[in-house]
């Protein structure tokens, strides 16, 4: 069952989409995307389109968060594309500015809270995650399809919303304001240096604080914490909603589970550096620290 103290009109449970799978404006996603350990690269990123074709929610078609809602290639994985590429690309899938999206993921849920931060990032208020993604919706005993059909092109009109979208030099411009909390989405061990995969150097942007991902959103079921941790934890972190909130991670993945959660929680300021510690920490001018 969905977290019902987090914004309805941005999550929805498996008996949400399975009341609305037939509303004529709803679109149905599987982000699914796959990050293959590479000892040069630190992972290969590739899409998992056979996946979905082996079982899917009925109706939904399939997304790549990087093929697909980035700029291929780029020196920074995931990078947002323009807004009229991505309105183009969006559209040649299916999704049009009177759809309602409803987004899911397989495996790890930063892939439906990535596509939806895209889609939020172009000025799209109609996208919701689905809590739980795919296991929720099996779980629940509702049926699956393996039909393959595209979707109808449809027009996207992107508006973008550049005050959620950091560059690094956006960031430098924010460390040392006490009304803004730069948020670190990886684990204490990358947070602090001690352990981890690293990005270039280990540690985090200078006076940034700690919330891990994994905390905001269980990685095994995809469910969200409930409202009232979020919010412990946000808050013990400094993390208010009184603040500007500016999230990282490794690649601009992980930390859009925050992002997510924070505007599910009514937080009204908040962005996402985008090329995060793939930019940042192999970037020896910009400023680091660890424990």
């Amino acid at each position: 069952m969905t977290n019902t103290q987090l914004d309805p009109a941005l999550l929805v449970d498996a008996a949400w989409l399975s009341a609305h799978l037939d509303d004529p404006d709803i679109r149905v996603f599987d982000t699914t995307t796959l990050l293959v350990p590479d000892p040069e690269l630190e992972y290969r990123v590739e899409g998992d389109q056979a996946g979905w074709a082996a079982g899917h929610i009925p109706g939904a078609a399939y997304l790549n968060c990087q093929d697909d809602l980035s700029i291929t290639p780029h020196e920074f994985r995931f990078t947002l594309p323009e807004p009229d590429d991505f309105a183009a690309r969006v559209g040649a899938l299916g999704i049009g500015d009177n759809t309602r999206l409803v987004l899911y993921s397989r495996t790890q849920p930063f892939w439906s809270t990535r596509a939806w931060w895209s889609f939020y990032a172009m000025g799209f208020d109609a996208a919701m995650v689905l809590d739980g993604g795919y296991n929720s919706w099996v779980s629940a005993g509702l049926p699956v399809s393996t039909d393959t059909s595209p979707m109808a092109p449809a027009t996207f009109t992107a508006r973008p919303r550049h005050d959620v979208i950091y560059g690094k030099e956006d960031v430098l411009a924010v460390l040392d304001n006490p009304d803004v909390a730069v948020v670190n989405a990886l684990s204490a061990e990358q947070f602090t240096g001690t352990g981890g995969m690293t990005f270039g150097r280990p540690g985090r942007i200078t006076n940034s604080v700690n919330v891990p991902y994994a905390e905001v959103c269980d990685m095994e079921s995809g469910v969200f914490s409930d409202a009232e941790t979020l919010r412990a934890m946000f808050n013990a972190a400094g993390a208010t909603p009184d603040r500007k909130i500016v999230n990282y991670c490794g690649g601009g993945i992980s930390a859009t589970l925050g992002f997510f959660a924070q505007k599910a929680l009514g937080y009204q300021d908040v962005a996402l550096y985008d090329a995060s510690m793939q930019e940042w920490g192999k970037d020896d001018s910009l400023p680091m620290e660890k424990d």
